[in-house]
C-alpha cells in the first residue's frame, strides 16, 4: 500500500499529465478527408517519349493540386503491394495483363482496382488532342478529371477544359515543351481540382489567405497555464 505522500505524488502526477494534454488539444477537430487513388493520365494517340512526357507532367500536377487542398493521393502503380497481393492472390482478382495496362478508360476495372488498393474514392485524367508548336513555344491539350464514389462506382463530380502553356523564351529548346505543358497542366489541375472538391479547396483558400500574426493566449489557454503551474508547484512541494 502506498504512503500518504507516494499517493499524493501519483495524483499530483496524473494531473499534471492531464492538464499537459489539455494544452495540446487543438480548438477544432481537423476534417478528415477520404483516401483517394490517383490514376496517372491517359494520354490519347501513339506512344511515343512526348506521351510518355505529358503523362508525367499532368498526373504530377494534379497530385500536387490534391495536396494543397489536403489530399494525400495514392498514384497507382503496378508495384504497389495492395496490387502485387492481389495478383498472388488464388482467386486471381487481377491478371499481369490487368495491371501492367491499368485501367485505362475503364471505369469498372478503374473502381476494382481503387476496391483492391482501399481507397474509398479514385481520381481518373485524360488528356486528349495533345499538340506542342516548337515555334511558339505552345503546349495545348482538352484537360478531364473526374472523380468517383469507389463503393458506388458513382461519378462525383467532373471537370474538362481546354488548356495552354507557353514556355519563356530563355528556356532552353530542349525543355522548352516541357515547361509548356506544366505551365498548361498546372492550371489545368488546379481549375479541376478546385472543381471536384469544392469544399477542401475553399478551406484551404481561406487558410491561405489568412494573415500570419501573433495573438495572444486565449483565456482558456491562460487558465490551463495557471493550474498546470499550480500543480507542479504542489507536487514539488509534496516531493520535499
Amino acid at each position: 500500500m502506498m504512503s500518504p505522500k507516494t499517493t499524493r505524488r501519483a495524483l499530483l502526477t496524473g494531473g499534471l499529465l492531464l492538464i499537459a494534454g489539455m494544452a495540446v488539444l487543438p480548438g477544432k477537430a481537423q476534417a478528415q478527408t477520404n483516401s483517394v487513388l490517383l490514376f496517372p493520365a491517359v494520354v490519347d494517340g501513339n506512344r511515343n517519349e512526348s506521351t510518355k512526357l505529358v503523362e508525367e507532367i499532368v498526373t504530377e500536377s494534379v497530385r500536387t493540386q490534391l495536396a494543397k487542398v489536403g489530399i494525400t493521393a495514392v498514384v497507382y502503380n503496378k508495384r504497389l503491394p495492395s496490387v502485387q497481393r492481389a495478383l498472388n492472390e488464388s482467386d486471381k482478382i487481377l491478371t499481369e495483363k490487368d495491371i501492367d495496362a491499368g485501367p485505362g478508360d475503364d471505369t469498372r476495372k478503374a473502381q476494382r482496382f481503387a476496391e483492391v488498393v482501399g481507397a474509398s474514392e479514385y481520381v481518373t485524367i485524360f488528356v486528349d488532342d495533345y499538340s506542342f508548336d516548337a515555334a511558339t513555344r505552345t503546349a495545348k491539350f482538352n484537360l478531364s478529371l473526374s472523380r468517383y464514389n469507389t463503393a458506388a462506382g458513382k461519378a462525383l463530380g467532373t471537370f474538362a477544359n481546354g488548356q495552354q502553356g507557353i514556355a519563356p523564351a530563355d528556356v532552353a529548346k530542349a525543355r522548352q515543351e516541357g515547361s509548356a505543358t506544366a505551365r498548361a497542366a498546372d492550371t489545368g489541375a488546379q481549375q479541376g481540382v478546385t472543381n471536384l472538391f469544392p469544399q477542401l479547396a475553399k478551406v484551404a483558400t481561406v487558410a491561405k489567405a489568412k494573415p500570419t500574426k501573433t495573438t495572444k493566449p486565449r483565456s482558456n489557454e491562460k487558465k490551463v497555464t495557471t493550474i498546470f503551474g499550480v500543480l507542479l508547484g504542489v507536487l514539488y512541494l509534496s516531493t520535499r
